[in-house]
């Protein structure tokens, strides 16, 4: 029964509603059950100045289906001669709030707002952040020849000049000095330093100086020089008022530029390795030469470039191919019985006879090999630079054969197999050839063939 109970009392329990409080711009949720629109901005912690508006108004009931909009008084801080001081106000016009808050200029005065002049109070101008009113001060300018007065609301002498559009140099003085205060028919007195006209860092001012030495007048000017500028006229010369000045700014940068060092390709021969065995021990990479070049420039323009020295940066590492130099003699059987040899090649394998080779058989060498012996079966074409001319190689399905022709398309891992005529077979693909023994000198072997 109690369970029960307890069951019933939470399926009774009220949901919760959703309000929305409109702050301005910005939209503000609140959850919960709430009986009056005060009750709800209370619980969103939102705070109201008292000319702060609500709608509805703070004790009407409270509506989830009615926004609650805050329309917030505008803030205006006015300054004046008594000090200070902040409203709040729902105006809209400045003329609206000087009759709210009951402020009448005073003759003699002026209004600004937002640091702008207002001519006309009565206008519907619009309402300012900030409201300032200050009496006019007369005061009088000495500049040498020049005086003049001029009405004021400044605080300051600085203040007073810069309205004025009084220019000053770093030199010029002031008295009294800029930061006094301004006073009723205040006399200031401007004394000006002689004038210079100097072109730096892309610029040519006006400026002034008591001195008449071009060092001391960049000096007055707190115009620096770095340890390698110049001037033109030369610092220790000297100037007369108006004479032109010219900073020539020097920089210098290193320019530095990368050039790559191609490694080279070294071949080791390996007497621990079998001959026609090729192994990579070393990949190999290229280096770097970096080249520094001083470049001068005066004003930002390059006048000037000189070597700086060079230096390698990367050291490139050598390709390194080991080739094997270590002959084992071999035995292969043949038709006439087994023969041994030094070397196997793999080659790519024609044939050919007298009548094939090119010449006429009316010419003298018609049917005469390279090294003298006839053309016809058992003599071979190659390439000596791969297999040792006048030695003998066996190829399979050929037999034994005299190393002795030579020919102009004859290059590299390829044999010409010779036929007398009415023998010719046609030979195409590649084929083994067998290197026969005894092997030549090694100075006379082609270690690594192409």
């Amino acid at each position: 029964m109690a369970l029960n109970l307890a069951l019933a009392a939470v399926g009774c329990r009220p949901a919760e509603l959703t309000y929305t409080i409109q702050d301005g711009g910005t939209a503000v949720p609140v959850v919960g059950r709430y009986e009056t629109v005060g009750q709800v901005l209370a619980a969103a912690g939102l705070a109201l100045d008292e000319a702060d508006r609500v709608s509805p108004a703070a004790d009407a009931p409270a509506d989830p289906a009615t926004p609650i909009a805050i329309d917030r008084a505008a803030e205006v801080t006015v300054l004046a001669l008594d000090g200070e001081m902040t409203y709040h106000t729902q105006q809209e016009t400045l003329g609206g709030f000087l009759g709210e808050i009951n402020l009448a200029p005073p003759p003699g005065t002026r209004l600004l707002a937002d640091g702008l002049p207002v001519e006309d109070t009565s206008r519907d101008q619009p309402l300012p952040a900030h409201l300032v009113v200050d009496p006019y001060k007369t005061v009088f300018i000495v500049d040498g020849a020049e005086r003049r007065h001029w009405r004021t609301t400044a605080l300051t002498v600085g203040e007073a000049l810069l309205e004025v559009g009084v220019h000053l140099a770093a030199l010029d003085t002031v008295t009294p000095p800029r930061e006094a205060a301004l006073s009723p028919d205040m006399t200031i007195t401007i004394e000006r330093a002689a004038p210079y006209v100097v072109t730096a860092d892309g610029q040519t001012v006006e400026v002034r100086s008591g001195a008449t030495v071009v060092r001391d007048v960049l000096a007055d000017n707190g115009i620096a020089l770095g340890p390698l500028d110049y001037a033109r006229p030369a610092l220790d010369a000297a100037v007369q008022p108006g004479d032109a000045i010219e900073v020539v700014r020097v920089t210098e940068r290193i320019d530095a530029e990368d050039i790559p060092i191609d490694f080279e390709t070294v071949y080791e021969p390996a007497a621990d390795l079998e001959i026609d065995t090729i192994v990579q021990a070393s990949q190999g990479s290229p280096g770097v030469l970096q080249r520094r070049t001083r470049v001068r420039l005066e004003n930002g323009v390059e006048v000037l470039r000189t070597p700086d020295g060079e230096s390698i940066t990367v050291a490139p590492v050598n390709h390194v191919i080991r080739y094997g130099t270590n002959i084992v003699m071999r035995t292969i059987d043949t038709p006439n019985g087994p023969v041994e040899y030094w070397r196997k090649v793999n080659m790519r394998v024609t044939s050919y006879t007298a009548a094939s080779s090119g010449k006429a058989p009316d010419d003298p060498n018609y049917g005469i090999t390279a090294s003298g012996a006839k053309a016809g079966t058992g003599v071979v074409a190659i390439d000596p630079t791969v297999v040792p001319f006048r030695s003998y190689v066996f190829v399979p399905g050929y037999g034994v054969a005299y190393a002795g022709d030579t020919g102009g398309g004859i290059k590299g891992r390829f044999i010409d197999l010779g036929y007398n005529e009415g023998e010719f077979k046609s030979w195409r693909g590649t084929v083994d050839v067998y290197f026969l023994g005894p092997p030549p000198p090694a100075d006379k072997i082609r270690w690594i063939l192409p």
